[in-house]
């Protein structure tokens, strides 16, 4: 005779369309309440709020997706799967896809206790697993506020940065005391180390690629006993965090030499690296070696004379050539000189070669030509502003009068944008001058050609 549960009632929601069950399971616990589908048991415990996170649902002849399904709600029920005579050997499977526990359809003592025990420790588990998940949503939260920190610091400090590097690169195209160039040159160096720190820091973005522009000196640079096999300079784009981890991994035993060398194939490449000497890697190093091959997408072939993989190893890497678009041809028109040498700096870095003029009228005769691929107008400007300047340049007949034009100014406004559009200029880059802002409005109009070189 089943007697029925003493302990406090707890709610238990049994998923089956027959009736026979819930009769069956009633005396053991007050609280049961039966539904015909798992569609109708979702519903139930998506209105449930906290509460769902203390249900137990028992599943009469369950399917893997009704398992899931029901671990995915958040707080998720404590899934206990009665399994049909005869598939005792896929409980397994079931826990694996979220469920707490997978008994035998009608098992247990007569009296109930073994499948209430059942229940009652699939409860507890499942309270401790949502207590778990909650806590790892709040430090994802926290991780996520930290990154926007990070983020917002970092646009910061490059928007400081950049005037900065591009007025110390046009300081050294100067005639300079070797005293004074070799100040601008640690400024220069000091800058591009705080660059770097800071895009360290910088959080990626879900789905953006953690790559970069390399070069094999500059991988080499910071490993031991590191040579390269030609091609020092020749640069490719890859995954810089995961192939610095690779070498210093196969750097991190003395006794062997390591070596890189790049073949280049069209718009693909691939990156060797083998290391070579008579001390073999212990299988702790090898163990780690391996998933970071994997993540790069590489191979690990083992090809020394005896085929031992610590005496001679080479992994292969494929990696994407950098392809050098044309520069573009640029007309700066800037009467602030301060502005002109920083708008110029970041077009220089950027690989494209600058023509510059002091106010809109230079700018037109200097269009006149019809040499330029693009024509950066400030719009305040004495002698001529640029409104009137690029109106005037419109007006010149062949390609000189078809040259995109983009304004640089210190509105701000929709009405700001308007004029100039009216005036015919194409996009507006809006002061002060950053190089994002530059590389957005330059991809808007020469998509794939922001990066021409340096």
């Amino acid at each position: 005779m089943i007697r029925p549960s003493s302990a406090a009632t707890e709610p238990v929601l049994l998923v089956s369309q027959a009736a026979a069950p819930a009769g069956a399971l009633a005396p053991l616990f007050p609280e049961l309440v039966r539904v015909d589908t798992v569609a109708a048991a979702l519903d139930r415990l998506r209105g449930g709020g906290a509460a769902a996170g203390e249900t137990v649902v028992l599943l009469d002849a369950p399917t893997m997706a009704a398992v899931e399904a029901l671990a995915r709600l958040e707080p998720a029920p404590a899934v206990v799967v009665l399994l049909p005579e005869g598939q005792g050997h896929d409980g397994a499977g079931f826990i694996a896809a979220g469920a707490q526990d997978a008994l035998p359809a009608g098992d247990g003592e007569d009296d109930g206790d073994g499948l209430r025990r059942a229940v009652s420790a699939a409860r507890r588990r499942q309270m401790r697993e949502n207590r778990l998940r909650m806590a790892l949503a709040e430090a994802q939260r926290g991780r996520d506020e930290a990154a926007s920190l990070l983020d917002a610091a970092g646009a910061a400090v490059a928007a400081a940065l950049d005037p900065m590097m591009a007025l110390t690169a046009a300081a050294l195209e100067l005639p300079l005391l070797p005293r004074q160039q070799d100040r601008l040159l640690a400024v220069q160096a000091a800058g591009a180390a705080l660059r770097t720190t800071v895009a360290a820091l910088r959080p990626v973005g879900p789905g953006a690629e953690a790559e970069e522009s390399l070069t094999l000196a500059a991988l080499a640079a910071d490993a031991k006993a590191m040579s390269i096999e030609g091609g020092a300079d020749e640069e490719f784009i890859g995954d810089s965090a995961g192939l610095r981890g690779l070498l210093m991994l196969l750097a991190a035993e003395g006794g062997a030499s390591l070596s890189l060398s790049l073949r280049p194939a069209g718009d693909a490449a691939e990156l060797t690296l083998r290391r070579r000497g008579a001390a073999r890697l212990r299988p702790l190093v090898l163990a780690a070696v391996q998933p970071l091959v994997r993540r790069l997408g590489g191979q690990l072939p083992t090809d020394g004379p005896d085929g031992a993989a610590g005496e001679w190893l080479t992994v292969r890497i494929p990696v994407r050539a950098v392809l050098r678009p044309a520069a573009l041809s640029v007309l700066l028109v800037e009467d602030n000189p301060i502005g002109r040498l920083v708008a110029a700096g970041f077009f220089k870095a950027l690989g494209h070669m600058v023509t510059t003029a002091e106010d809109g009228a230079q700018g037109l005769a200097a269009a006149t030509d019809g040499r330029f691929d693009l024509i950066v107008m400030d719009v305040q400007m004495p002698v001529m502003d640029g409104h009137e300047a690029a109106r005037a340049i419109r007006a010149l007949p062949g390609e000189a009068g078809r040259v995109p034009i983009v304004a640089l100014t210190a509105g701000t406004d929709a009405e700001d944008d308007a004029q100039c559009r009216a005036a015919g200029m194409d996009d507006c880059l809006h002061k002060p001058l950053t190089m994002d802002r530059l590389r957005t409005v330059l991809e808007r109009l020469f998509p794939g050609r922001v990066q021409a070189g340096g």
